[in-house]
C-alpha cells in the first residue's frame, strides 16, 4: 500500500479526511458518555488540518455529545457530522433539521416494550433519533434479535427506519446517513479522500468514498477498523487495520508525523 499512501499524502493540502469517532478514535465504552479520544488523537488532528486538508468528524453521535467527550470544537476548521449526518456543526454554527414527528410516539412506547424483554437494554434519546442499547445485557446479540421485528414493526408504523449497529439498534430518519454526509464533503471537489470507520453506519461513507475515487481516478484511502479483520465494513474497505491505536499508526504514516510506527496492512 505504499504507492496509495504516498498518493494520498502527496495530495493532503487539497484532500478530505473524514473520521468516525466512536470505535475509530475512540474505544467503544458501553455509556456513550464514559468516551473519550485516545491520547495523541487531538494533535493528530490539528496535524491533518495544518496540511491544509478538510478535516471532518463523521459520527453516530449527536454534534453536542461528540464536543461534550472530546476537545474537537477546538480545531481550527474542523467539521463535525452528527447523528449519521443529521447534524452540521463548522466554527461554532450547526445545522440541523427538525425532529421527526413519529419519534414522540415512540419515546413513550419503546421503554415498556425494553422493560418485558430485559432490565439491562436502555434507550438514548438523541432528538433526531432513539438508540436502543444491548451492550450492558449477558447477550446483546440475541436480545437485540428478539426485539428486531417488535421494534421494526413500531417504527414502520411511526414512518421511521431502524439502522442497527454494534449491539445497538437505531431509529432514524430513512435516507440521513453518512454517505450523504460524505457526498456532501466531496462536493467541494478535493483531490484525493480518506474515510475510516468501524461499525455497519459507516458502510455508505465508505462506499461514497469509493464510488468517487472509481469516477474521478483521484487517489482514495477507506479504513476499517476490526478486530478480527473480517466483516461487512472490512469487505467494503480498502485497508483493515485491529483497532483504533492502529488507525493513528497508520495516519502517522500518511502524514509523516512523530509516532509509534506501524508496518503498513497488506
Amino acid at each position: 500500500m505504499t504507492a496509495d499512501l504516498a498518493a494520498l499524502r502527496a495530495a493532503l493540502p487539497s484532500a478530505l479526511v473524514a473520521l468516525d469517532f466512536d470505535g475509530t478514535l475512540a474505544p467503544i465504552s458501553p455509556l456513550p458518555r464514559d468516551a473519550r479520544p485516545l491520547a495523541g488523537v487531538d494533535r493528530l488532528l490539528r496535524d491533518v488540518r495544518a496540511t491544509g486538508a478538510t478535516l471532518a468528524v463523521v459520527t453516530g453521535r449527536t454534534v453536542a455529545s461528540l464536543l461534550q467527550v472530546s476537545h474537537f470544537g477546538a480545531i481550527p476548521g474542523i467539521v463535525i457530522y452528527g447523528t449519521h449526518g443529521a447534524e452540521r456543526w463548522h466554527a461554532g454554527h450547526l445545522r440541523a433539521p427538525a425532529p421527526p414527528a413519529g419519534l414522540g410516539e415512540l419515546r413513550v412506547s419503546l421503554p415498556g416494550l425494553l422493560a418485558s424483554v430485559g432490565p439491562d437494554l436502555w434507550l438514548e434519546d438523541k432528538g433526531l433519533s432513539l438508540v436502543i442499547h444491548a451492550r450492558l445485557t449477558p447477550d446483546p446479540d440475541r436480545i437485540l434479535e428478539v426485539l428486531r421485528t417488535p421494534v421494526g414493526e413500531a417504527v414502520a408504523a411511526a414512518g421511521l427506519g431502524v439502522r442497527p449497529g454494534k449491539e445497538v439498534l437505531e431509529i432514524c430518519v430513512p435516507g440521513l446517513d453518512k454517505g450523504a454526509a460524505i457526498r456532501e464533503l466531496l462536493g467541494d471537489d478535493p483531490a484525493a479522500a480518506c474515510y475510516a470507520g468501524d461499525d455497519l453506519g459507516d458502510l455508505p461513507a465508505i462506499g461514497a468514498v469509493n464510488a468517487w475515487a472509481e469516477r474521478t481516478g483521484r487517489p482514495a484511502l477507506t479504513v476499517a477498523v476490526s478486530a478480527s479483520g473480517a466483516g461487512p465494513v472490512a469487505g467494503q474497505a480498502g485497508l483493515t487495520v485491529p483497532d483504533p491505536q492502529a488507525l493513528l499508526a497508520l495516519l502517522r504514516q500518511v502524514l509523516r508525523v512523530p509516532g509509534p510506527t506501524m508496518k503498513a496492512p497488506s
